[in-house]
Order: structure tokens, then sequence, then C-alpha cells
């Protein structure tokens, strides 16, 4: 059986050394570039042994959350210049380790990650719990952080903002209707009079949504029904 590792790294560094060193030890590596490309192949497959996420100045931090909700496998970060402030946020994020990185670091780079994938294995009995990402193109809700990450970049939602939003984008193309929208976010009986105060919570979401340049989604009204929330399809 194969055994694979997944590396993310925004400006592909020269890894041929870096894979050459971990098909010695019979595992697999497979590259990626994008944040959206990572997401896509870490919600359909649940085998990778570890992901390795390449540091890029703190921008990968918002993925890192993002990439930790997909999968259980263990998370390092490379970075070629250590950075102890920048490791604890790293950690505080979802990796699991953190350590510098160069050509003259691989056979460290590669020990350090056989060593968390025999902890993974170890502790890989444990039954794996449900995603806590809702994953819609570009946009990536994290409903255990309460974030919602617009092309890598975190987009502030208020509570009920974000009731909402979880809800409509958890069934894309289902209507909601007001009254089903109403009780399931504020948890009370429908006013026929909240109706404005509703419509005026899905603006401002739709405003934020277009703001932060969601092109693959939009949350659209069905008149006198109530709203479903929109995936375009590529």
């Amino acid at each position: 059986m194969e055994r694979w590792i997944f590396m993310l790294h925004h400006e592909v560094p020269e890894l041929t050394d870096l894979q050459d060193e971990w098909q010695k030890e019979g595992i697999f590596v497979r590259n990626v570039s994008d944040v959206n490309d990572a997401a896509g192949e870490l919600s359909g497959n649940t085998d990778y042994l570890l992901i390795i996420i390449f540091s890029d100045g703190q921008q990968y931090l918002s993925p890192l959350k993002i990439i930790r909700g997909l999968t259980k496998a263990p998370i390092l970060v490379l970075d070629r210049q250590y950075d102890s402030t920048e490791k604890t946020a790293a950690i505080k994020a979802g990796a699991d380790e953190y350590i510098k990185w160069s050509d003259s670091y691989l056979e460290e780079t590669v020990a350090s990650g056989l060593a968390l994938i025999r902890r993974y294995t170890e502790l890989n009995q444990i039954k794996q719990q449900p995603s806590s990402i809702i994953s819609r193109g570009n946009l990536f809700i994290n409903v255990d952080y309460h974030e919602v990450i617009i092309n890598s970049q975190e987009t502030e939602f208020p509570r009920y903002e974000f009731n909402l939003l979880c809800l409509l984008a958890s069934s894309p193309g289902r209507v909601f209707t007001n009254e089903q929208l109403y009780r399931d976010v504020w948890g009370e009986d429908y006013l026929r009079n909240a109706d404005n105060g509703l419509h005026s919570f899905l603006n401002r979401i739709r405003r934020k949504l277009e703001d932060a340049g969601c092109t693959s989604c939009r949350i659209e009204n069905i008149r006198g029904v109530g709203y479903r929330f929109i995936q375009d399809t590529i």
C-alpha cells in the first residue's frame, strides 16, 4: 500500500531533494501551491500521513486553520528563517511542529516528519470526527474557530451574521423560509415584523462577501419564500 504526505507551498521552492529523501523512506509526496486546491484535495482524502506547509511570512496562518479543520493528520510547518514568535502563532493555529528548513536540514526535516507520522499512526485508532470546515469555492467557514476566510483573508462576521451564513452555506441550493432562518438562528418563535431585520442581516452578509471578492457563491432572495445559498460551478 502506498504511503503519501501532502505539501502546500505558495512559491515552489527546490523540493526535488526533499522529495527524494521521503521516497527513501517509501513515502510519496503530493505538492500543491494553492490553498483552494489543498482544501479540495484534503476534503476528499483522509489517507495522508503528514501535511507540510512552507512558511510565507505568516500569510499561511489562515490557510493553516482551514487545513487543521479538514484533516486529523499532523501538520509540520517549515521556515527558512526560524522565528520563535511565528512558531507560537503556528502552533496556536493548529500546527504540530515548526522547524527551520533548508537544503542542509533535509535529514532533520524527514526525521521530524517521521516522528509525527509515528505518533499519528499510533493514535489513529481514535474515531475521526466530522470536519468543522464548510468549504464553498474560495469561501471557508471554520465553525469551531468562528472564522470566515475568503481568498485566504479573514472577514469578520458577528454572531447572527455568522450563524445565518453557516446555515445557508451548509445546504447550497436549499431554500430556507424566513420562518426557518429566524427560528434556527435566533431560536425564537417567528414574528412577521422580523422580516425587515432578517433582510438587513442578509444584506450585510452579501456586501461582505462581495467586498471580500467571494466570486464562487452568493445568497439569493426567493421572493415571497425566503433565501438560498448558491455555489457557482466552474
